[in-house]
């Protein structure tokens, strides 16, 4: 379990960031009112604008959280971070047009204010984000972590260490035998560390007497931790195992379907709507099929017809080459538009509404594909035990995977949701995916 101290840090900072989101929000608009009206307003009153623009304020940090800004890996100054900050600002725009100019028998007449409000709390939530970073990021004091032993996923486990911020400084003893317990303790004394990793070939060392004060932890958990996603190395103990195996409830399953079976016919209007148009396009812009059509795998490996708009051209390659996406000359110009805009995906709809997957499960392979990592990818079959989504926890953390090693990758992402699957985790991922569209 994560340490308590770890956590309450974690917890506190993102409660800070938001405290502060939401004070600048409402500072913004105090100052815009002022500038707006060269006093504190009366009529209206200051309580009807803040009352008003209470609601637009959950909505802009619902959109916050939606593009990770809460997620403490967002590093202020980054180009990942303005380029988020940027598509947050026009759904600001338009969220505010759409509520107030659509609204205009409200009390409050915002005009320009609403944009004048944007400008200035993008000026604070800049500064406050670089503030927070330096404070309370960087000059924070870490808690020092001792790794023993060698675990396949070490150097994985570094760089996303060195890549994201994180709360904590590592250390990594290597080599570990029964015959060098002294110079442990040693190293212990030396180090002086608040908590100690151990890998799963070293089991021996979790009775040792000298680790007694020191909490101490297993590499496969602190790995899943601090990456969210399985380490490999792991489901070779049998005990790690039984966490895959849990069944569903039965109120998850039904919610799920409920919720699949709603939001589908919602989009099967939309592409009602939209696949005459598309149908033209793609005619036009190159000879071939309107959909594209495979054999996927999906629960318990039931085969099923898998649906997409066309977005390549109509090649004998698409029957043998496995990852035939690599080659973007392959992609079709109306297909370029069709995945950026991911309506390329949209007849999966008819898929979810037939029950083959659902909209947030590991994304089901070419049945070609699938024969071919079931071999090279231990343990594979455990993707099986739950039905494949439209978006998943792998599709909204890393690209599609175009060779073995990405696949393997991917695989971590799909362990970790199956062993934490849940509606509510279901919910934050379908809402996750929805940033890809606008990002």
């Amino acid at each position: 379990m994560r340490s308590i101290w770890t956590m309450n840090k974690e917890i506190k900072n993102k409660v800070l960031l938001l405290i502060g989101d939401v004070f600048f929000l409402y500072l913004s608009l105090f100052f815009v009112l002022l500038i707006r009206y060269r006093e504190i307003p009366q009529s209206p009153s200051l309580k009807d604008f803040f009352l008003y623009f209470s609601w637009l304020f959950l909505l802009w940090l619902f959109f916050l959280w939606m593009f990770d800004f809460y997620s403490l890996k967002l590093r202020a100054g980054s180009l990942e971070f303005f380029r988020f900050l940027s598509i947050f600002i026009f759904l600001c725009l338009l969220s505010g047009a759409l509520y107030f100019y659509l609204q205009p028998n409200l009390p409050v007449s915002p005009k320009a204010i609403f944009i004048l409000d944007i400008v200035i709390f993008f000026l604070f939530f800049v500064g406050w984000r670089y503030f927070f970073d330096f404070v309370f990021q960087k000059r924070t004091k870490k808690e020092k972590v001792l790794i023993l032993g060698n675990p396949p996923e070490i150097e994985d486990l570094l760089f996303f260490l060195k890549k994201f911020p994180s709360y904590y400084t590592v250390k990594v003893i290597p080599e570990i035998d029964k015959e060098k317990l002294l110079e442990i303790s040693d190293i212990l004394k030396k180090e002086n560390p608040q908590k100690i990793i151990i890998a799963n070939h070293l089991e021996f060392l979790a009775n040792i007497s000298f680790f007694s004060h020191i909490p101490i932890e297993s590499f496969a958990h602190f790995y899943e931790e601090i990456t969210q996603k399985v380490a490999l190395s792991a489901l070779n103990d049998v005990r790690f195992l039984e966490d895959f195996y849990k069944s569903e409830e039965r109120s998850y399953v039904i919610l799920k379907r409920i919720f699949d079976i709603f939001l589908s016919l919602i989009g099967l209007l939309i592409l009602g709507v939209l696949f005459p148009f598309i149908a033209l396009a793609i005619k036009l812009d190159s000879p071939g099929p309107v959909f594209f059509t495979q054999e996927r795998v999906g629960k318990e490996r039931k085969v099923f017809c898998f649906y997409k708009f066309r977005s390549m051209y109509a090649s004998p390659r698409e029957k043998t080459d496995l990852w035939r996406e690599k080659d973007k000359k392959e992609i079709t110009k109306v297909g370029r538009f069709l995945r950026v805009t991911h309506l390329d995906e949209l007849p999966q709809v008819i898929n979810i509404l037939k029950g083959d997957i659902s909209f947030v499960g590991p994304r089901p392979e070419w049945k070609k594909i699938a024969e071919k990592l079931e071999k090279d990818i231990p343990f594979y079959f455990l993707r099986y035990r739950v039905q494949p989504g439209l978006s998943g926890w792998a599709q909204i953390n890393i690209p599609p995977s175009t060779s073995i090693q990405e696949a393997k990758e991917k695989f971590q992402y799909d362990l970790y949701y199956l062993k934490h699957r849940s509606f509510l985790f279901d919910l934050v991922i379908f809402l996750k995916s929805l940033r890809k569209i606008f990002g």
